[in-house]
């Protein structure tokens, strides 16, 4: 069971809600023609969400209890099994975090699977689940992709 947490101004469309070893990140309002899941393992989001997507890791980062969550110990490989299709048929995804502008766009590739889904025929979300021993390496990369 997770706990949702207040979006502030600056997380614009994005909602975080914190669980004990992962968060779920969701993008409201992701109309499939500016934002995407190209692939099981990436997400297409508007150059212009970058300070927004930004803000909802900061939100990750600042939450008091993060000090107490598990990190990687150095050099460790993440276990990426958690994100196989059902029936563990098709390949894992890269253990590391890109994140490449392409044009308007940003495609954010990783250790995660993005949905996209339509809610109640009106309400389109892009979701997704970030361990939070990702948290940083992600943040680093979507900064490069800033620049």
């Amino acid at each position: 069971m997770g706990a949702i947490q207040e979006p502030t101004p600056e997380m614009g469309p994005y909602r975080v809600e914190m669980r004990s070893e992962s968060f779920y990140l969701t993008r409201t309002e992701a109309d499939v023609e500016t934002t995407a899941a190209p692939t099981r393992y990436q997400a297409k989001v508007p150059g212009a969400d970058l300070p927004a997507l930004l803000a909802a890791l900061d939100q990750v980062l600042t939450h008091p209890w993060w000090p107490k969550w598990e990190r990687p110990a150095l050099g460790e490989e993440p276990d990426t099994s958690w994100v196989l299709p059902p029936g563990e048929e098709g390949s894992a995804p890269h253990p590391r975090w890109t994140a490449v502008s392409d044009g308007e766009a940003v495609v954010i590739t990783g250790p995660w699977v993005v949905h996209h889904e339509l809610r109640e025929n009106r309400r389109h979300l892009l979701s997704s689940e970030v361990c939070y021993r990702d948290v940083e390496v992600l943040k680093a990369e979507l900064e490069k992709a800033t620049s």
